[in-house]
């Protein structure tokens, strides 16, 4: 199959989208499909080559109307150049985009499915320009129907990144920072620095806790625009001296490995990345029952759950699971256990079966209009 993804940007450097389609498109050329990508550009594009995926530079500035319109001529020619069966588009423009270059101006004769990423945003209701529209959990099916979005046209891809090649192709592990204690208590999260990420719960959480757990420390790992924010909060919190802003860490896994409990606290979610690596990772998990992150945690099973914007419920799971080493120890073998549905080749050939299934929707809608 001939398949065209198209994101506003391939960076290494925690874009949970990107990190997801840049998995999808190297798994789907492992599988021996002849793969594309467009995007503005980014680190990946050397680990797209290495898979054999060609990357195809469009700069997609959707702020800059007269750059955005000159781009569409050569989005077109790649288009009629490649000519794909299907093209998945993983950002509103683009699925905008492939669209209207579809209906409107004779980009090609293909099948265009879009991948909701941030279930929470109002402005996804765009990613409805798909012939089939990919949502990460049963959840988010739930919540775009209720939007409006007709059933027939959702399907539940719930992600995969385990054994990604993004993962397998990492490098090094970053080295443990210093100065913090890993033989003692570690909480760690990675997520962006963003209010709506619940950074500031944890922060809270863990000041609550600081003093029943002299040794513990907090790590933080991301960056985002309300990083000042957090540090200004940090000065204010008990035990703050033990709360530790890493910033971006490109390969988290040996801080994972060393992590007593993960921590993602977040008010809006959809399918995490993070838990599926801290999952792996071997760490006992703590999220909040938002979005997909039950069904990530199976209902409990594999993970701790408490509500959102709720620093209470997480201070007491830290006192019970941190205290008590056969508690932590039961969750840490909860987390690593059936993962066997998280690897990358499950999430891959489900999203081949929804590719064939617009395939053979199209081919018989062509055949009741002859």
């Amino acid at each position: 199959m001939k398949i065209l993804h198209i994101a506003n940007e391939v960076v290494d450097t925690g874009n949970g989208i990107a990190n997801a389609a840049v998995d999808l498109a190297c798994s789907e050329a492992e599988l021996g499909h002849d793969v594309s990508f467009v995007s503005s550009g980014g680190a990946y594009i050397k680990l797209l080559a290495d898979y054999h995926v060609h990357h195809y530079e469009i700069r997609q500035k959707p702020s800059r109307v007269a750059e955005l319109a000159s781009d569409i001529p050569r989005l077109r020619s790649i288009v009629r150049d490649i000519q794909p069966d299907i093209v998945h588009a993983h950002m509103m423009l683009g699925a905008v985009l492939m669209r209207l270059g579809r209906d409107l101006f004779g980009f090609g004769d293909y099948g265009l499915v879009t991948t909701v990423h941030n279930e929470w945003r109002k402005a996804s209701q765009l990613m409805l320009a798909g012939d089939r529209i990919i949502v990460l959990s049963e959840s988010g099916k739930t919540r775009y129907a209720r939007r409006g979005f007709p059933l027939s046209k959702l399907s539940v891809v719930k992600h995969g990144i385990l054994n990604a090649p993004r993962l397998r192709d990492a490098g090094t592990p970053d080295p443990l920072p210093a100065g913090i204690d890993f033989t003692a208590p570690v909480i760690a999260t990675v997520a962006g620095l963003y209010k709506r990420k619940g950074i500031g719960d944890l922060m809270d959480a863990f000041g609550r806790i600081a003093d029943e757990l002299p040794t513990a420390s907090l790590i933080i790992m991301g960056w985002g625009p309300d990083r000042e924010m957090f540090e200004e909060q940090r000065k204010r919190t008990r035990g703050g001296d033990r709360i530790h802003f890493l910033g971006f860490v490109a390969n988290p896994r040996a801080i994972l490995e060393h992590t007593s409990l993960f921590v993602l606290p977040s008010h809006t979610e959809s399918f995490p990345l993070a838990l599926c690596e801290a999952r792996a990772a071997g760490c006992a998990v703590l999220g909040t029952a938002v979005g997909g992150v039950p069904e990530l945690l199976e209902n409990g099973a594999a993970g701790l759950l408490v509500p959102p914007h709720d620093p209470a419920a997480l201070a007491d799971v830290f006192r019970r699971v941190l205290k008590d080493p056969a508690e932590l120890e039961k969750w840490k073998n909860a987390a690593s256990s059936n993962l066997d549905w998280l690897q990358i080749e499950r999430m891959t050939l489900e999203t081949m079966d929804v590719y064939q299934s617009v395939l053979d929707e199209r081919r018989a809608g062509r055949k009741h209009i002859q």
